[in-house]
């Protein structure tokens, strides 16, 4: 997850592969399907044996009886999967539909959120519900159509995501003064139920590497400094766990949460869009040092057209439909709340990493919903005016979709991702 590159070949085969498979799904689709889950089956009763058989070519294998229940394991999955194939085919469906149903809901808690508040837009989120439940009722209660539609869906998606994988390898290939169009592309992120862990998982792999090789965390492509950076958060628990961005360009950290804490409800999911801006450097010695974090930072180099762009974005964010927003601690020191000892985070931040907030007063992202108009927002706010941008297929982009992305790019040739750091509290301890 961490390598330094990606090679050519590699993306022009796996751009390929995913095309040809999505073509199969999209036009022979249960066929396709059925000799998918035959190869998966077919190669776990393979690897079952394998681990067997290795137990008669070496002597001596640690916890031989965990290689035998495992490689029995493999053999009884697949052939059960072999058994029970259309079961599994149907069931597959159900649990896409399952999936769809969840995004309809979510879909729907958006709609009573923007008609509440009178926030434009509500046509396009019942268009969406609507599309969804015309793919979700086959998919639940028509046995015979969902293996079909779960097909035709996933056909459109992998190739979609195989022509962003041509486009990369097109990326390496062209010397980079001559690919500022291939590199303002779209990007097709992985499903949302897989990016969303990408940091509780990232925590692991940083864990694990701080314990062999601290240097291979942090990396520079080129000797020239970043222009604008990409924070992604990783928590063990808390409101971080599943992650939590922001950028920082000019010294300065511009982060979009729900940092009214008076105003949340849903179970923290659902409160008043706060816009942070802070000293970076403390900042970010606050986050890992006093909230125990990991940040993973990516910089990009901007051309000078870019960087006046972004700072033009970045300047309309806090000033458009905004109005300042006070920490308890800052409305204690101006005397409007008693003094004590405040220890909720906006009060943290203004004490420990001078934070502004400025709150959103109207629009779609007055109001912060964690499964949409989430922590993601001023990044694809900024990027996508200078043509970086995911492209949010499913409504939720997550930091996990914008780590695999970035880090997807940093390991290609010719892009303007160009370095990759992980802040960790030995940074920090050894300047003490």
């Amino acid at each position: 997850m961490l390598a330094k590159s990606i090679n050519a070949t590699t993306l022009l085969l796996n751009g390929i592969t995913f095309i040809i498979l999505g073509v199969c799904l999209f036009f022979i689709n249960n066929l396709t399907l059925k000799i998918l889950l035959f190869i998966f089956a077919g190669l776990t009763i393979l690897f079952g044996f394998f681990s067997i058989l290795k137990l008669l070519w070496e002597k001596q294998v640690k916890n031989a009886w965990v290689s035998i229940m495992n490689g029995v394991q493999d053999i009884v999955i697949g052939i059960l999967i072999f058994t029970f194939s259309d079961f599994i085919l149907h069931s597959f469906g159900v649990c896409f539909g399952l999936y769809l149903l969840l995004h309809t809901i979510i879909n729907s808690i958006e709609y009573f959120i923007y008609r509440k508040y009178h926030i434009k837009g509500r046509l396009r989120i019942i268009l969406n519900i609507l599309f969804l439940i015309l793919f979700l009722i086959p998919l639940l209660f028509n046995q015979e159509q969902n293996i079909q539609v779960t097909s035709i869906i996933l056909g459109i998606y992998l190739i979609g995501y195989g022509v962003t994988k041509i486009t990369d390898f097109f990326t390496v290939l062209i010397p980079i003064r001559t690919t500022n169009r291939i590199k303002q592309q779209i990007q097709i992120p992985l499903p949302v139920i897989f990016n969303a862990f990408i940091p509780r998982r990232l925590i692991t792999l940083v864990n694990e590497m701080l314990e062999v090789e601290n240097d291979k965390l942090n990396y520079q492509k080129q000797s020239m400094t970043p222009d604008i950076y990409v924070l992604i958060h990783l928590a063990k628990n808390g409101t971080a766990a599943m992650g939590h961005m922001e950028i920082a360009f000019e010294d300065k950290i511009y982060s979009y949460g729900n940092y009214d804490m008076h105003s949340r409800s849903l179970f923290d999911a659902v409160g008043d869009g706060v816009i942070l801006v802070a000293d970076k450097e403390k900042y970010i010695e606050y986050m890992v040092d006093k909230k125990e974090r990991y940040l993973v930072e990516f910089g990009l180099s901007l051309t000078n057209k870019e960087k006046k762009v972004a700072k033009e974005q970045i300047e309309k964010l806090i000033s458009t439909n905004t109005t300042p927003y006070y920490s308890d601690l800052e409305l204690a020191e101006k005397g409007l709340l008693p003094n004590g000892d405040y220890s909720d985070m906006s009060s943290e931040i203004y004490k420990y990493a001078n934070g502004v907030f400025y709150k959103i007063t109207k629009g779609k992202y007055r109001k912060f919903f964690v499964l949409k108009t989430n922590c993601a927002m001023v990044a694809q706010y900024v990027l996508s005016s200078i043509g970086k941008q995911i492209l949010c297929v499913n409504g939720i982009i997550t930091p996990g979709a914008y780590y695999d992305y970035l880090n997807a790019r940093f390991k290609l040739k010719n892009t303007n991702v160009i370095s990759r750091k992980v802040y960790t509290r030995k940074d920090f301890n050894d300047e003490k």
